[in-house]
């Protein structure tokens, strides 16, 4: 894979937070920087870093969001209503899958956890108030 100016300067954007990134955040944090990158030439540019492991994805809502490919591994926790996503890892989930791929004769090469629902804050504010 060529790393040009485009994808270097989504990979450093990517690299730079802990955030999980869409397209179109990306595309108006580059434009704030200055950059002027189209939104095919970011879609293009994020599945050659992503195919390259240089940064990975999960899928929420039928869209691709993308964070560093250097972070250990951890599943996430997407609230419905604000789309905040958080970031958790729990040592009896993943050796429960294991236990579970065992008992399928099944070789794990990767997986993603994701939960959905809501976060504190957003359950709060759907409660009733007495």
């Amino acid at each position: 894979m060529r790393l040009t100016q485009q994808r270097t300067a989504l990979l450093q954007l990517i690299n730079s937070s802990d955030r999980h990134w869409d397209a179109e955040q990306i595309a108006a944090s580059l434009s704030r920087e200055g950059h002027k990158i189209g939104i095919a030439t970011i879609y293009r540019g994020l599945q050659a870093l992503e195919q390259a492991a240089l940064i990975t994805a999960i899928q929420i809502d039928g869209r691709k969001h993308y964070e560093r490919a250097d972070k250990q591994h951890h599943d996430h926790l997407i609230c419905t209503a604000c789309g905040t996503i958080a970031e958790f890892y729990s040592p009896e989930i993943e050796s429960l899958q294991l236990q579970v791929a065992e008992a399928h004769q099944f070789s794990i090469a990767d997986h993603q956890l994701t939960l959905y629902g809501l976060c504190r804050d957003c359950r709060v504010a759907k409660e009733p108030i007495p």
